[in-house]
């Protein structure tokens, strides 16, 4: 009984977080957490946010794409998903483009992101501070198909 109820306990902490690699012209759009964050405050992070109740991956992502970014992206396919090895959070990672030459960063929440910039594949391995499930995927080479976006 001791072991379900951890087993029980272990599935109602779970995350899950949606994550656009919004690419265009060999740059992928990275924004700079804001120093208010509790998690990671100042480390590079995707668009992206967590799952809603009655969201698809999808929905998710467009709706924190436009939230975070004020940019409409168009979702072309999930490119993988990354477990993070500290705690009970799992990352889905989606190919993203834009229709047209990229605007510049209409909006930003003050309260979740102070900086975006757009930077290459060899750039974002070369960050500062890249938060982590950034820094991994961009290891397994998870970005590398935006050098021909």
């Amino acid at each position: 009984m001791e072991l379900l109820s951890r087993v029980i306990m272990a599935e109602d902490q779970f995350w899950i977080g949606v994550h656009g690699v919004i690419a265009h012209r060999g740059r992928i759009l990275i924004l700079r957490r804001a120093r208010e964050m509790i998690y990671r405050p100042g480390h590079w992070d995707l668009p992206g946010g967590h799952l809603a109740i009655g969201e698809s991956f999808e929905q998710c992502l467009t709706r924190e794409i436009g939230e975070e970014t004020g940019l409409t992206a168009r979702i072309e396919r999930m490119i993988g998903v990354n477990q993070a090895p500290e705690g009970p959070y799992v990352q889905l990672i989606y190919a993203c483009r834009l229709d047209a030459d990229p605007p510049p960063v209409v909006r930003l929440r003050p309260s979740e992101h102070c900086e975006a910039r757009w930077l290459s594949v060899a750039e974002v391995r070369r960050l500062d501070e890249p938060i982590p499930y950034l820094e991994r995927i961009a290891a397994r080479g998870m970005l590398d198909w935006t050098a021909d976006s």
